[in-house]
């Protein structure tokens, strides 16, 4: 039985008016959105640039949407057509279902949906659970992935069961405890006011996924063809960023590993890196 995405029908409300309200800022570059129907869940997409263009497919982290992005989206708009999806069953706009991960569910979402927008193959940009996707179609449908750049990638190593235990003892804590978290979890990095509210938010109302992340085998990451960039924080709380790259670059010879210093989950300053690695991938 899947567990709800939304803690009440109004707390769904409530989230979904807020992103909204962020979608409509007049200071972010014009966009089409687009409402996608899959074969598992309806899916929220915003499309920036020129549609002739080579397309690149942004995919956001777990309790997170396409908001993340929209700050960055101009640093690629000369080279791409760029696609920001919301995936099902985290707070953005898509439907909220969320895929089961050790299923094939999480790769016929994403394989439809490239269908239904027309794309054969692409690249992709990736934040934690959007890399595990990304990862999960480069190895089960590898004609349709040219390169993958990950801020942090689960599904590469087990991830740290303290921080489980840690988030649970935070949310007993109210405020003070999203303060820890947000600590925690950014470390370092300035993050604006405005986005730590929204998060907020969507924690007094959102279920978080609690489905463990299944471990790619070695076999599996073998097996890819799709160029590889990796970005991980030495400060990571929630993965161990340092023995990911370390299984990257054992299995996949090809790959960019860069370990970032003084560096917690949270990498919002490497987009001209990725830029440079996506022009070498073609």
């Amino acid at each position: 039985m899947r567990r709800e995405v939304y803690r009440s029908a109004q707390g769904r409300q409530i989230v979904e008016s807020r992103y909204r309200e962020i979608l409509s800022n007049p200071s972010w570059l014009p966009y089409e959105e687009i409402f996608v129907l899959t074969e598992v869940a309806r899916t929220h997409v915003l499309r920036f640039g020129e549609a002739g263009k080579a397309p690149l497919v942004f995919l956001h982290g777990s309790a997170s949407n396409s908001a993340v992005w929209l700050g960055a989206v101009n640093e690629f708009l000369d080279r791409f057509s760029v696609y920001c999806v919301d995936i099902p069953g985290e707070p953005g706009l898509s439907d909220p279902i969320r895929c089961r991960l050790d299923s094939d569910e999480p790769r016929r979402w994403l394989r439809s949906l490239l269908d239904a927008l027309g794309i054969a193959e692409c690249s992709f940009v990736t934040m934690s659970l959007g890399s595990w996707y990304a990862l999960n179609l480069a190895i089960h449908a590898p004609e349709r992935v040219r390169a993958v750049s990950m801020l942090t990638a689960p599904g590469i190593v087990p991830a740290k069961k303290s921080f489980l235990f840690y988030a649970v003892f935070c949310a007993l804590l109210g405020k003070t405890g999203q303060r820890l978290l947000n600590r925690a979890i950014y470390y370092k990095a300035e993050v604006p006011q405005s986005l730590l509210e929204y998060q907020a938010l969507v924690a007094k109302h959102f279920n978080p996924l609690m489905e463990a992340i299944p471990i790619f085998g070695d076999d599996e990451l073998r097996s890819m063809r799709a160029r590889i960039q990796f970005f991980g924080g030495d400060h990571d709380a929630l993965i161990d960023s340092v023995r990911t790259g370390f299984r990257i670059q054992s299995l996949i010879p090809h790959a960019e590993v860069r370990i970032l210093n003084n560096t917690g989950h949270a990498i919002i300053d490497q987009f001209s890196a990725i830029l440079d690695f996506l022009a070498f991938a073609g």
